[in-house]
């Protein structure tokens, strides 16, 4: 008798572990009311005929759910159980009532239960483990309330970037049209006021840039990234990027060195991708310790996909940094002081995305970095795609399908 007893725990021990490593995928989900379905639907085979949780909402117990795997099972009103605090059996002839706790003290969410109707009694196990679906519940709720949480102060961040990014613009247009006035005017100015004006021209032209990097960060986030396709030559941008680039190449002592095999024509939005060379180049020139700078493009006619390199001799990247210096806000450090906002290769790979391309690195530390584009050479009508930055928060962004 006590060996057939001791099977039956042993039995039951090994299928409530078997449910308990089942259901747990659903304590994932970030919503909390298909969570409470999903698991009270799935624990109907193993404690009872219905499932019900309630709680009290503005002072007021309410049922938030009710499963149940038979018409005739019922439960108890929601003020009978919505302060439970412990767990308990409740036995009424033929039938048999479980509830347990979700949470407890400040973080307590409400009640759980379960009722049967074939005459057979919830065991202390039965007990015991709707006990451990309260604790997995209240901890799955508490973590869905924390994303909701970071979400908001998230979402209040991305808000009072892109506003004051938008305020700034003003006052700095009323401000490169006073210098620009000033270079244009016909008195004579003093060489220091000359060199002070210059530096101020150059401060100007970097905080608009990192204005307009601001900005582009809103619009990725909130997927309004809009592109304006058209036909050109790869390597006329690239060759545009290179004439612009020339003057701070030459103050930081590289030599920008070309090797074009074109014309490579595709069908891309130009101002983006003069974003995605201008940004690239720039980050050679600032990392590559007045090395020289060589730039590549060329098409890859088998695979109908223009290819973009920038290669640079500096200190190189280390490989586990591979994957996060694309993360926005991911500053590396010159000459001891953090550079930039973080955002240009962010920029640069959503852009590439959005054109159904792809950026890569190839570094190692000592040996300089080579940051690889490739584009499809015809891209058509657009759909949305989302993925993650840094912050785990979704990035929605359109992009374009791609003709092969």
């Amino acid at each position: 008798m006590h060996t057939a007893r001791g099977t039956s725990s042993a039995k039951n021990a090994t299928n409530h572990a078997m449910f308990l490593a089942n259901v747990s995928r659903h304590f994932v989900s970030l919503e909390i009311e298909p969570m409470l379905e999903a698991v009270g639907r799935s624990a109907l085979s193993v404690l009872g005929d219905i499932c019900v949780v309630d709680r009290m909402w503005a002072g007021t117990p309410t049922r938030i759910l009710e499963v149940r795997a038979t018409q005739d099972a019922w439960m108890e009103e929601p003020g009978a159980l919505a302060s439970v605090a412990r767990g308990e059996i409740r036995i009424d002839g033929d039938r048999s009532r479980l509830s347990v706790p979700i949470g407890t003290g400040s973080e307590r969410y409400g009640a759980l239960s379960f009722a049967k109707n074939d005459g057979l009694v919830h065991s202390a196990a039965d007990l015991v483990l709707a006990q451990e679906l309260g604790d997995r519940m209240a901890l799955a709720i508490r973590n869905v309330r924390e994303h909701r949480r970071v979400a908001e102060a998230l979402g209040d961040r991305e808000r009072l970037i892109s506003i004051a990014a938008h305020e700034l613009r003003g006052p700095l247009c009323s401000l490169r049209l006073c210098l620009q006035s000033l270079k244009r005017g016909r008195v004579t100015l003093p060489p220091k006021v000359t060199r002070m004006l210059d530096i101020m021209v150059k401060e100007e032209r970097r905080v608009a840039h990192l204005i307009d990097d601001l900005l582009d960060l809103g619009r990725i986030r909130s997927g309004q990234l809009e592109l304006e396709l058209s036909s050109f030559d790869l390597c006329e941008v690239v060759r545009e990027v290179g004439d612009q680039m020339q003057v701070q190449a030459t103050g930081a002592g590289s030599k920008l060195n070309f090797d074009l095999q074109g014309p490579v024509v595709g069908h891309w939005d130009r101002g983006r991708l003069n974003q995605v060379v201008t940004n690239l180049v720039t980050n050679a020139v600032k990392y590559g310790q007045g090395q020289p700078v060589i730039i590549r493009a060329g098409a890859d006619d088998q695979r109908s996909f223009a290819r973009l390199e920038v290669s640079d001799r500096g200190r190189g990247i280390p490989p586990e940094m591979h994957g996060r210096i694309f993360e926005p806000f991911k500053r590396v450090v010159v000459n001891g002081h953090p550079d930039g906002l973080g955002l240009g290769l962010f920029i640069v790979r959503s852009i590439v995305q959005q054109l159904g391309g792809a950026v890569n690195v190839d570094s190692r530390p000592g040996e300089g970095a080579t940051f690889v584009v490739e584009l499809p050479l015809q891209v058509t009508h657009r759909h949305h795609i989302a993925s993650h930055d840094g912050d785990g928060k979704a990035v929605h962004a359109a992009v374009f399908s791609v003709d092969r």
